[in-house]
């Protein structure tokens, strides 16, 4: 599974003690840790 840029990024929840995340990128849920996260750029979108 792969992550382009342009993609639409939702934060869905969080675990406890915040590992792992849940996402949903595009139509499609994932879980990842926050280890992972923290190579991930995210800006914000504009309404």
């Amino acid at each position: 599974m792969g992550c382009l840029p342009g993609n639409l990024v939702e934060l869905v929840q969080v675990a406890p003690f915040a590992d792992p995340m849940y996402l949903n990128i595009n139509g499609t849920h994932l879980a990842i840790r926050k280890e992972t996260a923290i190579h991930i750029i995210i800006e914000t979108a504009h309404e």
